[in-house]
């Protein structure tokens, strides 16, 4: 009698890697670690640490209660995508803000950006990107107000709140900015409402090697996660040697912010500061870290240069000319809708699939 043979079937493709969903979010949350150490210095454990930590607590929490609602395995819960979630979604938020705005965002993000279509996998868009885009619609004052400079915590003696200081203050004190209590990328856009010499006098003491240093080391305002490029430079390094992030998004979207930054990004043509737009907001955040998602981002090679460079010219419209500062979040957003259709029309011909002519 012949021997029984068992064959196991499975669907395609029929190839194994040694990256899994658990590898590949710890390396992100061990890259986005440096970031926050920087967060922390700047902003003291308050102002940076605490959000972040309830922040991913949330986020954690509310995938578990989702998960046993629908009956699933509840270890998802602990694979490393909602503690990511969590992180970027404090990291989007500024300094010191109530404790339960970044929990609000972060149930927000998994609940409805990520467990209502599915989970992991099956999202549309960015869960974090989109509960902080919630949490823009919801509470614009918490989230646009009220800026806490760097080493504020450090003075207590000084008499300075919790709301932040005034640009006034700011400038006195060595080791802060000394241009805006608030956010260089804020002044640059209030500029275009001075008048011509004003507003060119604000452009030309933004655009100094002074400023390109506090924006490199994070010596200035901005959202806990964003203010370190040195930092958050380190983290998306770490990831090129792990091979988890890919070289096309980051470059097409950080190039495309450069490029049209000096072509749109100033008073006329060609009159914007190609270096200061990379530098200042959440664009190096944006471009290393959450255009880069693999669930919301083309897959083909073509694709994700165009979705890069689609991110990046929102992404100086609604700085230019929006009714906010910065343009990064929605820009990936919507360019999250578009992926489908990117992938739609980028995608490689088969070996031996004949082409059809009109």
């Amino acid at each position: 009698m012949a021997e029984a043979r068992t064959f196991q079937l499975s669907m395609s493709p029929h190839f194994g890697s040694p990256q899994s969903t658990r590898r590949v979010m710890y390396d992100v949350v061990i890259a986005l670690l440096p970031a926050l150490a920087g967060a922390v210095w700047l902003f003291g454990f308050g102002g940076a640490l605490l959000p972040v930590l309830l922040s991913v607590a949330a986020a954690v929490a509310a995938e578990f209660v989702c998960l046993r609602l629908m009956g699933r395995s509840t270890s998802a819960a602990l694979d490393g995508s909602a503690i990511v979630t969590g992180i970027l979604l404090a990291y989007n938020v500024p300094p010191g803000v109530p404790w339960w705005l970044p929990v609000l965002g972060s149930v927000f993000a998994i609940v409805v950006g990520k467990q209502a279509f599915g989970g992991l996998g099956s999202n549309l868009v960015n869960p974090a990107l989109l509960g902080r885009a919630f949490l823009m619609a919801s509470f614009p004052v918490l989230m646009t107000a009220g800026w806490s400079a760097p080493f504020e915590w450090r003075n207590p003696s000084a008499g300075f709140g919790t709301s932040g200081m005034p640009a006034a203050q700011v400038s006195t004190l060595p080791e802060a900015d000394a241009v805006t209590g608030a956010t260089p990328l804020r002044a640059w856009k209030d500029s275009f409402a001075m008048d011509d010499h004003e507003g060119a006098a604000v452009r030309e003491n933004l655009s100094t090697p002074g400023t390109y240093m506090n924006l490199l080391t994070g010596r200035r305002g901005g959202c806990i996660g964003e203010t370190s490029i040195v930092l958050l430079l380190l983290g998306a390094l770490y990831l090129f040697v792990r091979k988890v992030l890919e070289w096309r998004i980051p470059l097409a979207y950080l190039g495309a912010v450069a490029l049209f930054g000096w072509i749109l990004g100033g008073p006329g043509f060609l009159e914007g500061d190609a270096l200061f737009s990379v530098l200042t907001g959440g664009a190096v955040l944006g471009g290393f870290f959450m255009a880069t998602d693999m669930v919301t981002s083309p897959v083909t090679r073509r694709g994700r240069i165009i979705f890069g460079i689609g991110a990046g010219l929102i992404t100086i419209i609604i700085r230019r000319w929006g009714g906010y500062p910065e343009g990064c979040s929605y820009s990936i957003l919507l360019m999250n809708l578009a992926t489908p259709l990117i992938d739609r029309f980028t995608r490689p011909r088969m070996l031996g699939e004949v082409r059809k002519h009109a």
